[in-house]
């Protein structure tokens, strides 16, 4: 409707708008006897934002009029002047929809005319069925929210705006402070919305027509590309997105030896858990930027604090800060204490203390993880992939320490359907001279002489899976069975040094020896530890230096000399840069020229009985043998 010429109904007043935004009904300043009707007319309220109103033809509601004495400025405050509700405003110039000035004497007498009426009732009740079809929109999308997965935390919204209008708005919490929030007592998928207020229920407000509350439509960004719309529970920046990428691509690959079915589900499982749980986020980024740092030279762990002057070193010690902080929060809580994420980030912090070089350390720290899993009904409860990596991390500290693991075992069950062969002449009569003394009384024992099987089949197949030639012949639970397999077999190689009362049994025997060199091999084989980080897990390479030179000035090898080139040839390649390199080259020249051995072939030759792979071994021990040559003590030709 025109603002000024709008048929209305009004009394010689006029209604206008004050600074305040509420209505008032003002006097009229013309001659009331030159254009007054001749029967006093009543305007017709604007109908209330809350109660829509009609009013009939038979029905118009008085006012009183003021007294001639009453002065401009007494008029709002007298029985004339009415305050309403502010309303909301619609359109540019922020007016309502239906508003008048009774400022036009021709618009105050064409106010009687009765189709101007109805067009006034036309309108109000028009207005009346618009609000109650947002009302019944808005009601409708508020259930609509309770059949989702995903169901945003209804708040009050709109603070900051002025007036008390009405605004009905779901919502979550703003991303910048917080935009997933975890429960203690277990992990939740819920993700976090951006803050959005419907408006509705107020006049003049377009339908359908959804507005930010209080927010910039840039508020709800993220930092960077990584996570533009804050939907995780912690902000990456561009550094913790690469860490956390070269965990999940490279690292998990790492994780298990064997990963041409599994890689793909173990990166599911550490993805879900690094969604779910900040600690695992940290501890998971903590590692990563670890391995870079070991790979780049720097070691952090084992340098001054005044010499950490490398962003990788800083990224590791930082992460490290946060995931400690966060499962100290988590271990209050009981249910907290005992889950998958909080289990797996105190593992994972212990896998980078591993390069700290301190057993003694570790074994606190695995201890408190085990009164965790304790709250569990059993270790075999904990989920698979976590209670690999426990396994795996107290299996190295126990590498580190040379003891017997902290957690019991839990070995999968071997495939009934499951018949593997040797993949190659060579592997034919891999372990046939140790399999061939497990038949001489008191040599092995049953627990060693098992292991011995178990490692032979191990070989077996992780070479069909190296050479890929018939790898498609094993399925998913084969290769599950064998990537547990690998660590059995160093848990039973562990366990073995022990008898059944928890004493060592000692290491200067035929046996001792051999089960020594074994778990080098297997280290060699399987993680190639050896001899690249052979300073970090130096104990086995110490005690077999230590049997050996117990053992062979009694003559125990006089009567398998091949034997002893075995566990020294094992030794000399394991060591590296240690010290002990020394005394395994020397006795290694002294068995081959008693065993008469005048090339690499036959030194190769008789290697293979025993546990020997081209694939590791074949370069190294040519580079041995000509580094043998120059030693002072030599061989004949």
């Amino acid at each position: 409707m025109d603002a000024k010429n709008s048929p209305h109904e009004s009394s010689p007043s006029s209604a206008n708008v004050n600074a305040n935004g509420h209505e008032q009904i003002v006097p009229v300043l013309h001659n009331p006897d030159t254009y007054a009707p001749s029967t006093p007319l009543d305007p017709i309220p604007s109908p209330t934002p809350n109660t829509p109103y009609s009013p009939a033809d038979g029905e118009k509601p008085q006012w009183s009029e003021p007294s001639a004495e009453t002065s401009p400025h007494d008029a709002g405050k007298n029985t004339m002047s009415r305050l309403r509700k502010p309303r909301k405003p619609n359109n540019a110039n922020g007016k309502s929809a239906l508003f008048w000035v009774h400022m036009d004497p021709q618009s105050v007498s064409e106010g009687t005319k009765e189709d101007t009426l109805k067009r006034i009732r036309s309108h109000v009740m028009s207005e009346h069925n618009r609000k109650k079809r947002l009302e019944t929109t808005k009601r409708y999308k508020t259930k609509s929210w309770k059949h989702l997965a995903f169901q945003p935390v209804e708040t009050t919204s709109a603070a900051g705006q002025t007036g008390p209008s009405r605004v009905n708005s779901f919502s979550t919490e703003s991303p910048s402070s917080s935009p997933l929030k975890l429960e203690d007592n277990g992990p939740s998928d819920a993700v976090g919305f951006p803050a959005w207020s419907s408006v509705a229920g107020s006049e003049g407000h377009d339908a359908d027509a959804l507005v930010k509350a209080n927010e910039a439509p840039w508020s709800f960004l993220g930092a960077g590309a990584n996570d533009p719309f804050s939907t995780t529970h912690t902000p990456l920046t561009d550094r913790m997105l690469r860490h956390l990428q070269h965990f999940l691509c490279d690292l998990t690959q790492m994780a298990y030896p064997f990963h041409h079915r599994y890689g793909p589900k173990l990166q599911d499982h550490w993805a879900s858990l690094v969604r779910r749980d900040p600690a695992s986020l940290h501890a998971c980024i903590c590692v990563a930027a670890s391995n870079a740092a070991l790979t780049a030279g720097e070691f952090p762990l084992m340098q001054s604090r005044n010499q950490w002057s490398s962003g990788l070193v800083v990224d590791s010690f930082h992460h490290r800060g946060e995931t400690i902080k966060l499962v100290n929060q988590g271990l209050s809580d009981p249910v907290k204490a005992s889950s998958d994420e909080l289990i797996a980030a105190v593992s994972m912090l212990l896998t980078i203390e591993i390069a700290s070089g301190n057993p003694d350390y570790l074994k606190i720290h695995l201890a408190g993880l085990k009164q965790m899993v304790g709250l569990r009904r059993n270790f075999a409860d904990v989920q698979p992939h976590v209670r690999f990596q426990i396994s795996w991390t107290d299996i190295r500290v126990a590498c580190m320490a040379l003891t017997k693991p902290i957690f019991s075992f839990v070995r999968y069950a071997r495939p009934s359907h499951l018949s593997i062969t040797p993949p190659n002449k060579d592997l034919q009569i891999a372990a046939s001279r140790l399999l061939a003394l497990t038949e001489v009384p008191g040599v092995f024992g049953d627990a060693m002489s098992r292991t011995i099987y178990d490692l032979l089949e191990l070989i077996w197949y992780a070479e069909w899976m190296k050479s890929c030639s018939n790898s498609s012949a094993f399925d998913g639970e084969t290769e599950q069975y064998f990537n547990t397999e690998v660590l059995y077999v160093e848990y039973c190689l562990h366990t073995d040094r022990y008898d059944e009362y928890g004493n060592i049994k000692g290491d200067a025997t035929i046996e001792g020896c051999v089960r020594l060199a074994c778990l080098l091999f297997h280290n060699t084989f399987i993680w190639d530890f050896y001899p690249q980080i052979a300073p970090v897990f130096p104990k086995p390479i110490i005690a077999l230096r230590i049997a050996l030179q117990n053992t062979i000035p009694t003559g125990l090898f006089n009567r398998c000399q091949d034997l002893l080139v075995w566990l020294l040839f094992v030794g000399t390649y394991s060591s590296g840069i240690l010290n002990e390199r020394i005394f395994f080259s020397r006795e290694l020249v002294a068995a081959m020229r008693n065993l008469n051995i005048q090339s690499w072939q036959q030194l190769r030759t008789t290697l293979i009985p025993f546990f020997y792979v081209d694939r590791c071994y074949l370069n190294p021990l040519r580079d041995l043998w000509s580094e043998l040559h120059t030693m002072p003590i030599g061989m004949g030709n």
